[in-house]
């Protein structure tokens, strides 16, 4: 009925495979950055949201506030990361809300 097709391709293109690894490579230094100085974000991240850009954190109200923040003083950042920071702490907790045939 509804079937998504699912494509994969192999990249052989030097400067796709270039700029993909770049991007990684970015990404992985904002996470470093974001893990060696998420204490320094806290509490004032609790229910904001946060773009990492260029090893440097943006805190927004908006996620398109923070991302047009961070991509204005980062533009050559192609590994930005952005989040919302949940202000509970604690564990989350998912149940499902259905009732299961042959359960009470």
């Amino acid at each position: 009925m509804n079937e998504r097709e699912f494509i994969v391709e192999e990249v052989t293109d030097p400067d796709d495979i270039a700029r993909s690894r770049t991007c990684h490579e970015q990404a992985r230094h904002n996470m470093d950055w974001l893990e060696a100085h998420w204490s320094d974000l806290l509490p004032q991240a609790l229910g904001m949201f946060l773009a990492v850009a260029g090893q440097e954190a943006f805190l927004a109200a908006s996620p398109e506030e923070a991302i047009a923040w961070a991509r204005s003083a980062h533009p050559e950042d192609r590994g930005a990361l952005f989040q919302y920071v949940r202000p509970e702490k604690g564990p989350r907790i998912y149940a499902n809300r259905r009732r299961v045939a042959g359960l009470c």
